[in-house]
């Protein structure tokens, strides 16, 4: 019997690992009479912590979307700031891995309406952190030279963003390595994004000379 008397702070991360677990197992997610009785707790004892079983999905989605953005910094700030291109691939990395170890978390936040996720404070705290990051990494790559004076650069952290779920919900489907001979599903996912981040910097020599 678990003991009723745990802090709510404890036993809403309980919940949380109790809910991620049920969705390791099965594609439908639980009830919380169904986590309740996995945890061994009273019927009930999770309404005060969730509204409905809709937040016990949040909550699972909310604590990914934090270990996403941890990723995605603790990987950016190991890299060389002078190379924007090296930067984007390793935030790429972070971006890719995570949805991979992450799927069922990052459908959720994906299948969100804006109107739903924009009233989550979370989710839009964290979102709002990556795409200052990115912004961030485009002004230094902007006074690098490997763009352009005039480039929008809020219009590409939306385009990146576009570009990289799309990718990543193309690998969940296992869907890329068909169209990539030799390679398996995440690794044509990260030579996908490494293949935009290219495209949208100059050359690499030009690069290179610029942010010396």
């Amino acid at each position: 019997m678990h003991d009723q008397a745990v802090a709510p702070v404890r036993l809403y991360d309980e919940a949380v690992e109790a809910i991620t677990a049920f969705m390791s197992e099965s594609p439908h997610p639980p009830a919380l009479s169904e986590v309740e009785e996995r945890l061994e707790i009273p019927d009930g004892a999770l309404s005060g912590l969730f509204a409905d079983d809709r937040q016990l999905l949040v909550a699972m989605a909310e604590r990914a979307i934090a270990l996403l953005h941890d990723q995605c910094v603790r990987t950016v700030v190991k890299v060389d700031q002078q190379d924007p291109v090296a930067q984007f691939e390793a935030l790429a990395d972070a971006y890719i891995e995570w949805a991979y170890h992450f799927p069922r978390e990052f459908r959720i936040i994906g299948s969100m309406p804006a109107s739903q996720f924009e009233l989550n404070a979370q989710l839009m705290q964290y979102e709002k952190a990556l795409h200052e990051l990115m912004l961030r990494m485009l002004v230094r790559a902007q006074e690098c030279g490997a763009l352009d004076p005039d480039e929008n650069l809020p219009l590409m952290v939306a385009m990146a963003h576009a570009y990289a779920y799309g990718i990543a919900s193309k690998m969940l489907l296992g869907d890329l390595a068909r169209w990539s001979p030799g390679l398996d599903d995440l690794t044509a996912a990260r030579e996908a994004l490494y293949a935009f981040i290219r495209k949208v910097f100059r050359s690499s020599d030009r690069r290179a000379s610029s942010c010396i």
